[in-house]
């Protein structure tokens, strides 16, 4: 078996839940921008993809203009809501810690706005556990581009590193990295769908990661 240097996660449904402030900052956006609302688990099914792109899915719409509204709207909710309702999946928490304490690298990349993900952390009183962030706003190209898994082996300056998500965006950024991958089952990919895909593990509970 390996010995990873580095871990990387990606942050929803795999390190933490913001189910709540996902689903109502894009009712408030829809409702703003006098659209149908879409079903809470329509909503939920997009969790992972980038905001715009949730957008099109849901609407239908891809103007640019009626994406760039949408940002705004669930920006001005997601700030009021988000960081105070996010939590910790299951033993996330003891799970970076141990890692922590075994002396490796972690970093979190993330279809989410990064400093949204540093102010969560924050809240949670966790940000000690996390050397680097990279969200939306430190790449051109959203997962499942590699650029920034890249972006964040070269911060770590790491030799083995290890990507962990919930998601098939996931895998197949890990796959175009050419870096191991481990699926969590904790997400809206089922396990047979991560398993299509090149991995080290697809655990159901992040604890397991330890013994990876």
């Amino acid at each position: 078996m390996k010995n990873y240097d580095a871990y990387i996660f990606d942050f929803d449904y795999t390190l933490a839940d913001a189910t709540e402030p996902v689903v109502q900052s894009f009712l408030y956006a829809l409702e703003k921008m006098n659209l149908q609302k879409s079903s809470r688990q329509d909503i939920i099914n997009t969790i992972g993809i980038p905001i715009g792109e949730s957008y099109t899915i849901l609407t239908g719409d891809d103007s640019e203009e009626g994406i760039e509204l949408f940002k705004k709207y669930q920006k001005e909710k997601s700030d009021e809501i988000t960081v105070p309702n996010t939590v910790f999946i299951g033993e996330a928490k003891e799970v970076l810690q141990i890692l922590k304490n075994r002396g490796k690298k972690i970093g979190i990349v993330s279809s989410r706005w990064g400093q949204r993900i540093n102010d969560i952390f924050e809240n949670l009183n966790s940000r000690e556990l996390i050397d680097f962030i990279i969200g939306t706003e430190h790449v051109e190209n959203y997962k499942p581009n590699p650029e920034g898994l890249f972006k964040m082996i070269d911060m770590m300056d790491a030799k083995n590193p290890l990507y962990i998500g919930d998601s098939y965006i996931d895998a197949q950024a890990a796959q175009n990295a050419k870096i191991d991958f481990v699926g969590v089952t904790t997400g809206t990919t089922s396990r047979e769908k991560l398993e299509s895909y090149p991995h080290i593990a697809v655990l159901d509970d992040l604890k397991e990661l330890l013994n990876v």
